[in-house]
């Protein structure tokens, strides 16, 4: 697959699941809080989440060959970072469908993995130059600021889904809609190790400079 199309898929993928988890939850939720629950509101909810467990796995395998000349070691923690977010999303999903039952703060788990994912995404992307330097930024600073949430509502101080915990939700939120987008119609600035700490050139391209 071509770097351009990679960015594409990546870009739709990021999209998609981050759609499909919230809706997902939310639904997972409305089961839960419902006094009459109905088992098709579980089973949306569950295949939503299921589907961003998928898309969030694809991520990290789509963005491995992208990300490896920039960094081998940080671009296989974060495949296994994404892995690891998937199959605990995946799980977590089966145990709803076979006990009927919630686990609280499950959430703080998939938030607490996403966030150490994407700041190593987010350190690669500022280190190769793969994306606008301003955006690489904001992505440190929206997933550091999701692991202080995590942090903060695991001991009790706010809730991450609720008032003012939210807060800490949204520059990660605002990268996670702006960065698929400029992927999707916009690709890669460079594509070529060290390209970052270099001007491009008139003939350079979303998937590199011509030769």
């Amino acid at each position: 697959m071509s770097h351009r199309r990679t960015a594409i898929l990546v870009g739709l993928l990021f999209i998609s699941s981050t759609i499909t988890f919230a809706v997902g939850s939310s639904l997972v939720q409305t089961y839960f809080s419902d006094a009459e629950p109905s088992s098709g509101t579980l089973l949306g909810g569950v295949f939503m989440e299921w589907y961003t467990a998928l898309a969030v796995i694809a991520i990290g395998i789509a963005l491995l060959p992208v990300l490896k000349p920039h960094g081998k070691r940080l671009s296989e923690s974060y495949l296994v970072l994404r892995t690891t977010e998937g199959t605990a999303i995946l799980v977590v999903g089966a145990c709803f469908l076979a006990s009927r039952r919630q686990f609280g703060d499950y959430h703080l788990l998939v938030y607490a993995l996403s966030g150490t994912g994407g700041l190593i995404l987010s350190h690669l992307l500022l280190r190769s130059g793969l994306i606008a330097r301003w955006l690489s930024l904001l992505g440190v600073v929206g997933y550091a600021a999701l692991l202080a949430g995590v942090l903060t509502d695991a001991l009790g101080a706010a809730d991450l889904d609720t008032g003012a915990g939210t807060a800490f939700l949204v520059p990660g939120g605002v990268f996670e809609l702006v960065f698929p987008l400029l992927l999707i119609f916009r690709g890669w600035r460079s594509v070529e190790p060290g390209a970052g700490t270099k001007d491009r050139g008139p003939g350079a391209t979303s998937d590199g400079p011509h030769r």
